[in-house]
């Protein structure tokens, strides 16, 4: 129940409660809410009260009210602060999220011109590639492909399914990511990317480009992200 002692404001402590019991699917996609009057009475704060919280849960794409119809809840997006250097299963563990990955490949490849510029090395030089299909909550939500240059060919001896890439990296060499370089634009999804990731061919998808660098400012991998924009979102939070 809510309290009503607390500095927090009751609407704010209602859209927390509901919030929390539609991540950890309580309250499952597509189910209808009590309406206001009964969400008023179970509560025991006033209408204006619930309808302030419901119109933050709208905001945040957790519900959506149909006119004449009630309130109904929403799948909610996994969410990723592009200012934060994050890797894909930190941000699973600290929504509640149980990640997951699935390798696809993990080979040496020859780098094409953007890659070897990306990773300060010649053309044609050998390198190492690894694709990963990310998941979470047993969902496909991420399809990413990494480039490391050979200094990190250690990486062909294990394989990535549900273990984190990074973390491998750091527990075993200390090498870690200290700042990167991202651009976010739209795409629209391939054969292959709509297979991987569950969704339509030329449905719009979002493309993350990005150069990682480590402790010593050079570049530790080059990749491309593939993202399912209704099931992912990327984020900032700035403090002003």
């Amino acid at each position: 129940m809510l309290d009503k002692s607390a500095i927090t404001p009751l609407y704010i402590q209602l859209m927390n409660e509901l919030e929390d019991k539609i991540r950890k699917e309580i309250y499952e996609p597509s189910e209808k809410l009590l309406t206001e009057s009964e969400m008023s009475k179970k509560y025991g704060v006033s209408l204006i009260t619930v309808r302030k919280a419901l119109d933050l849960l709208t905001e945040k794409d957790l519900v959506e009210r149909k006119q004449g119809k009630g309130t109904y809840v929403k799948k909610p997006k996994f969410s990723k602060n592009v200012h934060m250097l994050q890797s894909f299963s930190e941000m699973c563990e600290q929504m509640g999220v149980k990640p997951g990955a699935k390798m696809l490949e993990n080979k040496i490849v020859k780098a094409d011109e953007k890659t070897a510029g990306a990773l300060g090395i010649d053309v044609e030089s050998s390198v190492v590639y690894i694709s990963r299909l990310r998941y979470a909550n047993s969902e496909p939500v991420v399809l990413e492909n990494n480039y490391f240059s050979l200094k990190y060919a250690v990486l062909l001896d294990t394989k990535f399914d549900d273990n984190s890439l990074f973390k491998f990296l750091y527990e075993k060499y200390g090498f870690k990511v200290s700042a990167s370089e991202k651009v976010i634009e739209l795409c629209k999804a391939t054969s292959k990317e709509a297979s991987a990731l569950q969704v339509k061919k030329g449905e719009s998808l979002l493309r993350v480009k990005s150069i990682a660098f480590d402790s010593e400012n050079k570049p530790l991998y080059t990749g491309v992200q593939i993202i399912n924009g209704d099931r992912f979102c990327l984020c900032t939070y700035e403090k002003v």
